[in-house]
């Protein structure tokens, strides 16, 4: 899996314009969804929903952007390896190394992902949290 994933990426690298910018917020939308028990319809409409807002309509970064965040739900779950910690620390290190990353974290897209569950409501309210302080150290 961890092969596969990285030879993915590889490709992504070379044939997408700005890769690190869209896996970025691929990671963002990853780390919100993260704590949802079972990703819905209803989830990936909306992440379609927010992708045609951050891109124009017809751009073929929609779907790239939703097969990353597909890529990387699919990466946390299997390999133990890769926890969300992790991915939270990743999203540190490149805010901390491109500060204009910040600006690309659109909180009413985030508050679009939050569970009408109360158990994952809560643990995504804390990812929510800890992404507006980052967002505040580095703006």
């Amino acid at each position: 899996m961890f092969l596969k994933f990285k030879f993915i990426t590889f490709f992504r690298n070379l044939l997408v314009y700005h890769p690190h910018s869209l896996e970025f917020r691929a990671k963002i939308f990853t780390a919100m969804l993260y704590f949802k028990k079972e990703i819905t319809q209803n989830d990936m409409h909306t992440l379609n929903d927010i992708a045609t807002q951050i891109y124009s309509e017809k751009n073929p970064r929609i779907e790239i952007l939703k097969n990353v965040i597909k890529e990387y739900l699919t990466k946390i779950k299997n390999d133990k390896s890769f926890v969300i910690d992790s991915l939270l620390l990743d999203i540190d290190k490149e805010l901390k190394n491109h500060k204009r990353y910040a600006k690309k974290i659109d909180f009413s897209h985030l508050r679009m992902l939050i569970s009408m569950d109360e158990d994952e409501a809560l643990l995504q309210q804390r990812v929510y949290e800890f992404l507006l302080s980052e967002v505040k150290i580095y703006i």
